[in-house]
């Protein structure tokens, strides 16, 4: 991801862009190149995520002993 694009994105937000990554993948005129540029900005979204998930499933336990 570019510093400009890697701004703290909420979870939400993170999910639609993951969403608009697997569009992109899925064009035809999609290169081969572009496929992977996308699916490694994927692998590192997916990444990004389940570290936030798991911060909330934890902070969540925490609150609920």
């Amino acid at each position: 991801m570019k510093k400009e694009e890697k701004k703290d994105l909420n979870i939400e937000d993170s999910f639609k862009t993951l969403d608009k990554i697997i569009e992109q993948m899925d064009d035809e005129k999609c290169s081969i190149e572009k496929g992977i540029e996308l699916y490694e900005k994927g692998v590192k979204l997916v990444n990004e995520l389940s570290k936030k998930i798991e911060k909330i499933d934890k902070d969540l336990k925490v609150l609920n002993k």
